[in-house]
């Protein structure tokens, strides 16, 4: 009796060391699947820049660029979104015209001859900046999600900044909505306004007009979401809700917290 107990032991520890073993297996093999990229830098200075006598302009991007992990077509369809985007916030151009037609070199030639006119005509100059900061915020093998930080100066009370979020399915290379994994909008609704005031620090019963917040409005999603390891990352603007000087506001609801609303298995 005592043999066969042990015996029963033993082999409920060999089954459960297996389970780990095949999960752990699994994990580094998704890892292994996972697509790679680089980050490319991209930078261009007027020569001479003279900061201190308020004579320069400078253009910067560091964005992702996928180089392996999906077929061809998908990955130079993803790569140009991202690379449109990155250039959508580097110009000054208006909308208009058609970014494919314009290399970055193209857009830096353009920026410094709009900071040219601009220095001939101004009594008072000041250096101009326009820069892009790309990072992956999430990559599975399925889907990525990039986040496109600008900042901008030319002139003006003071610089603006702003930051997107590209959600990409990577089996088509089409960026996604991911309000289309959601099954149940009006539960994330609240989810989100609850994580919302918590990261405002605002009491449940407080109103948010009020507060300061959504104008005249109810609470309102934010135009970017994004899927980070933990969860859903929730990114506002400055302006978007708020006068500027409240800045941004960003929070995460976990993938506990989302349960079942939120069909993960299509981004994983």
């Amino acid at each position: 009796m005592l043999k066969t107990t042990i015996m029963k032991r033993l082999f409920l520890v060999f089954c459960g060391s297996l389970l780990l073993w095949i999960s752990g297996c699994k994990r580094e093999q998704a890892a292994d699947q996972l697509p790679s990229f680089r980050m490319e830098n991209f930078e261009r200075v007027t020569d001479p820049c003279d900061e201190a006598g308020n004579n320069c302009v400078r253009m910067r991007a560091v964005f992702p660029v996928f180089e392996s992990g999906m077929p061809a077509p998908v990955q130079e369809r993803v790569n140009d979104s991202i690379l449109q985007l990155t250039k959508a916030s580097l110009t000054l151009l208006d909308s208009e015209f058609d970014l494919h037609e314009f290399t970055l070199d193209m857009l830096a030639d353009t920026l410094f001859q709009t900071y040219a006119t601009y220095t001939g005509e101004a009594e008072y100059r000041t250096p101009w900046e326009l820069e892009v900061k790309g990072e992956v915020l999430f990559l599975s093998p399925s889907m990525t999600t990039v986040s496109l930080e600008s900042f901008s100066f030319t002139g003006g009370a003071h610089p603006n900044s702003n930051t997107v979020l590209l959600n990409i399915d990577l089996k088509t290379g089409k960026s996604v909505n991911l309000l289309d994994y959601v099954q149940d909008l009006k539960k994330l609704n609240q989810l989100a306004e609850k994580a919302f005031r918590e990261s405002r620090e605002l009491a449940p019963e407080e109103d948010l007009n009020e507060a300061g917040f959504f104008w005249d409005s109810d609470f309102q999603l934010p135009a970017n979401i994004g899927l980070v390891e933990e969860g859903l990352y929730f990114y506002y603007n400055s302006y978007e809700i708020a006068a500027y000087a409240w800045g941004s506001t960003d929070f995460v609801l976990t993938w506990e917290t989302l349960g079942e609303i939120f069909d993960r298995n299509r981004v994983e």
